[in-house]
Order: structure tokens, then sequence, then C-alpha cells
């Protein structure tokens, strides 16, 4: 007579090999798996924090400097205090580049602990400045004569009349009327008349009484006694300006005023 065996005893060892399989996978998937919390704690860990004070040889804090970690893309800029703070630097050895207008650049060396806050101070010098000494430039109008090539006091004269907003009278003007007196040129001019009050005398335009009279780019007190006072030989050039609208800025007439004459001497 044949004993039966049991039949699950041929089974049994299959099936706890298959979980152990499963438990090692489970175990291995496990220790593998790290959650974005510790990731992020690991990656803490391999950085460090940078904190600066750059000064001048004063002491004083100096705000702008720009520092930069070489080799990174990490940059700042100082605070009003001259302080600086970088985060996320690599723990390794690294170095500080700082660089201000007017300071020599400096580089600065530190080996970063990760996780530890790294504190220095550092000091910027004055660059030197080295005095440079360029060519005198003159620059002259072609509408000037060259006659006037020691002097600049009849540039302004030239550039007011090549805008043509007046009448420009110059020595040749003079030279050729001969003119005996000085109110002699201004007869000569179209709308100009000579009024006298008792024995002063004054300019007058047709449609204008008040007249302002410069002499070398002055206002005077008594504008017009001064022009007679002048030989015509010494007068250069003259500018004359019949309504308050064509006057130029550096001319501007008084409240009252409505035109202006400016006369100017002969400079040799």
């Amino acid at each position: 007579m044949h004993q039966l065996k049991p039949v699950t005893a041929g089974f049994t060892p299959l099936r706890c090999y298959s979980c152990a399989i499963s438990t090692l996978v489970a175990g291995v998937a496990l220790l593998l798996w790290t959650s974005p919390a510790a990731a992020m704690q690991d990656a803490a860990d391999e950085t460090s924090i940078v904190t600066a004070l750059v000064t001048d040889t004063a002491g004083r804090g100096l705000s702008g400097v720009e520092v930069t970690i070489v080799g990174t893309d990490l940059r700042q800029m100082t605070d009003e205090s001259g302080q600086v703070y970088i985060s996320g630097v690599p723990s390794r050895k690294i170095t500080l580049h700082l660089r201000h207008v007017g300071y020599k650049e400096a580089d600065l060396e530190l080996f970063l602990t990760p996780g530890v806050r790294t504190n220095t101070t550092m000091i910027l010098r004055r660059a030197p400045t080295a005095a440079t000494t360029l060519p005198k430039v003159v620059v002259r109008s072609d509408l000037v004569p060259a006659r006037y090539a020691g002097t600049s006091r009849f540039d302004d004269f030239y550039r007011r009349r090549s805008d043509g907003n007046g009448i420009f009278l110059t020595r040749e003007y003079m030279d050729a009327r001969a003119a005996d007196r000085s109110e002699d040129i201004l007869r000569q001019v179209p709308g100009i008349r000579i009024r006298y009050r008792g024995s002063t005398p004054y300019i007058q335009f047709v449609r204008c009484e008040q007249v302002e009279v410069y002499i070398d780019g002055f206002r005077t007190h008594d504008g017009f006694v001064s022009f007679l006072e002048l030989n015509p030989r010494q007068i250069e050039a003259m500018e004359i300006y019949r309504g308050v609208a064509t006057v130029p800025p550096e001319f501007s007439p008084m409240p009252n005023d409505c035109a202006a004459v400016v006369v100017w001497t002969r400079w040799h």
C-alpha cells in the first residue's frame, strides 16, 4: 500500500522565494528614493553663505562694489554700508573678485565649509590717476575773418550775422562810410532816427521809442551817450535789432524796451 505525500509540500519553497525577491526589490527602492525636502537639504549642505564688508583705506564702507564669485554666475553689489550677502556659494576653495570705479580691482581666496557662513573684510585702494595733457584744439568758423585769429570776441557776432535776424555793420562798412562822428553811422541805417530830450540825444526807430544800447556786450546806464563818445575808427562792428522779437536772448531788452543796438570796439 503506497503512502500519499502532501501536495503542498513541493510549492511552499517557491512561494517563499518570490516573497523574498519582492521584499528585496521594495527595500532597494526605498533606499534609492529620497524626498524632495531631503534632496534640498543635501544640496544646501554642499553650499555656503559668504558675507563681506568692503571699505576704503580710511575704513569707510564702499557702496556699489561689484563682488563676483570667479567661475560662477554669482554676483552682487555692496549696499550703502559696504556690505554684501551671497548665498548658494559652492563649498570649496573660491575666489572673490572686487571691482569699483576709481579703485584697484582686488581678489581674495576663501576656503568654504559646507553649510557654514563665512565672513570677511576687504579693503580697496584708490587707482592711481595719471594726468593727461591733451593738445589745445581751437575750432573757428570759416565765417570769421582771419584778422580775428588772435581773439574769439567776434565769433558770436558772425554767428548771429549768419542767422540774419538783424542788421550787421562790419569794419569794412565803417571804413567805406568815412564817418566823422559815430552817430553818422547810425543815420545811414534805414528806420533809425536820432532825437533829443533837451541836449541829451537818444535813438528812436519808426515804431519803437525805447532802444537799449550795449557796448562790447554790456548794457550801460547811458549807452547811447557812451556810443556818441566813440570815434568811428574805434568801432569794429555793430548789431542793430529793430524789433523785440529779433533781439537775441543775450541782449534781452528791459521791460519797456523794444529794440537794441550792440556796439563792438576794435580789439587791438
